[in-house]
């Protein structure tokens, strides 16, 4: 049985304990901490073996996924408590109109080995740019 190809809202588990907010972890094989600056960047990312869960800590962005050919936009936003799951495959990149960086964690899941291609970014298909503008001024 493959893995799905299907991008995943999953809401934060949490408590409050006084003046302090706790989250239950999501299982992963490593913990990374992103920061996507302000602006517009073109820039799409495929993972070959790794399924990327990503929730915004600071700040603000429109996670844009493709899939069947269009670019759908998934509002991300500091407090809001969602954790999106990108399966490998999914193409994926993030708008930033706020003013400040956006400081993401992402719990990643490995399938496989790490490929330094899955690091690099992509530009947004030429066919799509208008698409991804329009979405960056929305």
């Amino acid at each position: 049985m493959g893995l799905s190809r299907t991008v995943e809202l999953l809401p934060l588990d949490r408590s409050l304990h006084g003046e302090a907010l706790f989250s239950s972890p999501l299982a992963s094989d490593e913990t990374l901490i992103a920061e996507i600056g302000c602006g517009d960047s073109f820039e799409l990312f495929c993972h070959r073996f790794q399924t990327d869960q990503l929730l915004v800590l600071r700040g603000a962005i429109d996670l844009v996924v493709l899939q069947n050919r269009r670019l759908r936009p998934i509002p991300l936003r500091e407090g809001d408590g969602t954790w999106v799951r990108i399966p490998p495959g999914v193409p994926h990149g993030a708008i930033n109109r706020g003013r400040i960086p956006a400081l993401l964690v992402n719990a990643v899941l490995r399938h496989g080995p790490s490929d330094p291609r899955d690091y690099r970014p992509l530009p947004v298909p030429a066919g799509l740019r208008s698409q991804w503008r329009k979405l960056s001024l929305a």
